[in-house]
């Protein structure tokens, strides 16, 4: 009897999972897929006979990449900072203004008005004045990319602050919970996710918001190189600067994603990205 019991229990042992080979799909097939739209570039242009100047190989693009990488890397760095620096002023200037709305209701409505109606002037229209108020150098171009990633982060901060459960409220309350603790203990958890929704959007605009404000005047940055190669019609280097902004915008994206599945480790809709 105790023999029988033993087999019935007795499991046949499982072959080991292979995690790595999990975590490399998704790399890999990300570099098949970009591979295969290089390709497809290449052959179009070779096979329409497209001319540099209106569309370059990215055979062209690479090797004018590699002659002036230097000029690149050290252009994207000074852009990657302003528009970082314009990220960071944006959370903490739109948390700060989100716990204002949640915790002053009197001049909530106000607050509010103002946000939505510096979020709706043009901000290529404003990009001179920053100019003319701010100077030439890195400091427009912080406030541009501030002024396009502040709106998602305050309003997705708002939103978090604010979507609390009413019957949590209410037993922190009876428990006799000051104010620091509802907001350490409820509200803060509560609006971390929406928070980091609005972050996502935020990043790669700040990138814009830098590169924009490079266009209109700069002296230094990833877009004053783009105006200056296509005032000299290397379309190459154009393309080549404006790829490695997309590369640098999807590396911060990815790292923020990191940091975020390491916070919210809970949370369902993080295997979406």
């Amino acid at each position: 009897m105790g023999t029988t019991t033993s087999g019935a229990l007795a499991q046949p042992a499982r072959p080991p999972r292979r995690p790595s080979l999990r975590r490399l799909r998704g790399p890999l097939g990300n570099i098949l897929y970009v591979g295969g739209l290089l390709l497809i570039w290449e052959l179009a242009v070779r096979a329409f006979n497209i001319t540099s100047l209106l569309l370059p190989s990215p055979t062209a693009v690479g090797a004018e990449a590699v002659r002036f990488g230097g000029l690149i890397l050290s252009s994207s760095w000074i852009t990657l900072v302003e528009a970082m620096i314009g990220f960071v002023l944006a959370v903490l200037i739109g948390v700060g203004l989100a716990l204002v709305v949640v915790y002053a209701p009197p001049i909530r409505s106000i607050v509010l008005s103002s946000i939505v109606a510096v979020n709706a002037t043009p901000k290529i229209a404003v990009a001179p004045i920053l100019i003319i108020w701010l100077g030439l150098g890195m400091e427009s171009k912080i406030a541009l990319a501030f002024l396009l990633s502040f709106f998602p982060i305050v309003i997705n901060a708002i939103r978090g602050l604010s979507d609390v459960p009413h019957d949590l409220l209410n037993l922190y309350r009876l428990m006799r919970a000051t104010p620091l603790q509802v907001f350490t203990k409820v509200r803060m958890p509560s609006a971390t996710p929406a928070l980091f929704d609005g972050m996502k959007i935020a990043l790669p605009i700040s990138m814009i918001g830098a590169v924009a404000g490079e266009f209109v005047a700069a002296r230094q940055g990833i877009g004053y190189q783009i105006v200056i190669a296509y005032s000299n019609f290397n379309s190459e280097l154009v393309f080549a600067s404006v790829i490695t902004i997309a590369v640098l915008a999807t590396i911060l994206f990815r790292i923020l994603v990191f940091v975020e599945d390491r916070v919210l480790y809970w949370r369902p809709s993080k295997q979406i990205f």
